[in-house]
């Protein structure tokens, strides 16, 4: 798929950072690849960071790492000031490493189902074919359990299907942030293609079987035709820093990034950015005391 997006701000960082040949400072943020939205975010964030005039004598970078424990590793052993991880390396990693903590969950990863299947619901009787994006394998994991006679297609940003005779497959599966530019475009050149709900037993086995996922329903009018929400699952991304990230640096950071939904043309993974998503994982995840009072918990 095309990049989903661009990405926000930043803000003084005051951890470790490395110098360029001209000597200005970089604060580096460990991403994803190029493409991914962790990369687009932190460009995003660079943008706003170099034009908000906070501090021009610094700047932030995004470095990418594939191995998103190894982005933990990295910035445990403060050689980076922040990383982005996703929700599944957040569960089951974080807890392992007692230096880190986490500033804010991000933007929503909703899973996103097409098809041309009778009813508003994707359900196991009536699909026998699918179209996956490799970033889904989750969702193909709990799918297979369920109906193991599947018939699977895949595609990804190296792969990406023309559909010059329409949609060959019942369904098409893809996880991404929303509104996702495509999906409009496929919503407005194939009729017959309409957003599935996820039925109940799918929504209960995919979190029975990664705890990670949320059942979360896309708001109406999301997408063209979509005059009801949508039944789906989602995740956040993580923005984690060291526990000694000092407390003033980390409520502005926090104050840039939050900002950008009231800002004119915002970046859609900075305008769908909700402080309230982080209230719902405080017993969750480690935060950092700037976030847990920028965030209200109790």
């Amino acid at each position: 798929m095309k990049p989903f997006f661009k990405l926000l701000p930043v803000l003084l960082l005051t951890c470790s950072f490395s110098v360029t040949l001209w000597g200005k400072p970089q604060h580096i943020i460990l991403t994803g690849s190029q493409g991914t939205g962790s990369f687009i975010f932190t460009s995003e964030l660079s943008r706003i960071w170099e034009t908000s005039g906070t501090d021009r004598n610094q700047e932030i970078v995004s470095r990418p790492e594939t191995s998103q424990v190894s982005r933990l590793r990295q910035l445990r052993n403060n050689r980076v000031t922040a990383a982005i991880i996703d929700a599944e390396t957040a569960f089951e990693q974080l807890n392992k490493y007692p230096e880190l903590r986490v500033l804010s969950v991000l933007w929503r990863n909703w899973l996103h189902v097409l098809g041309t299947v009778p009813g508003q619901y994707l359900t196991l009787a009536s699909t026998k074919t699918m179209l996956v994006h490799d970033n889904t394998m989750h969702f193909v994991r709990v799918w297979k359990n369920m109906s193991p006679d599947t018939k699977f297609s895949w595609f990804n940003s190296d792969s990406i299907p023309d559909f010059s005779e329409g949609f060959t497959e019942e369904v098409l599966a893809v996880t991404a942030p929303a509104p996702l530019h495509e999906i409009n475009s496929w919503l407005e050149q194939f009729p017959g293609i309409r957003l599935l709900s996820l039925d109940n037993q799918l929504i209960r086995a995919s979190r029975s079987t990664f705890n990670w996922l949320a059942p979360k329903k896309i708001p109406a009018n999301t997408y063209l035709y979509q005059s009801e929400p949508i039944e789906s699952v989602a995740w956040h991304p993580v923005l984690v820093v060291r526990r000694d990230f000092p407390n003033p640096s980390a409520t502005k950071l926090l104050q840039l990034i939050y900002a950008q939904s009231n800002s004119l043309n915002p970046h859609p993974l900075l305008e769908n950015l909700r402080r309230a998503d982080n209230i719902a994982f405080q017993k969750i995840y480690a935060f950092h005391p700037a976030a847990k009072s920028y965030f209200k918990f109790k």
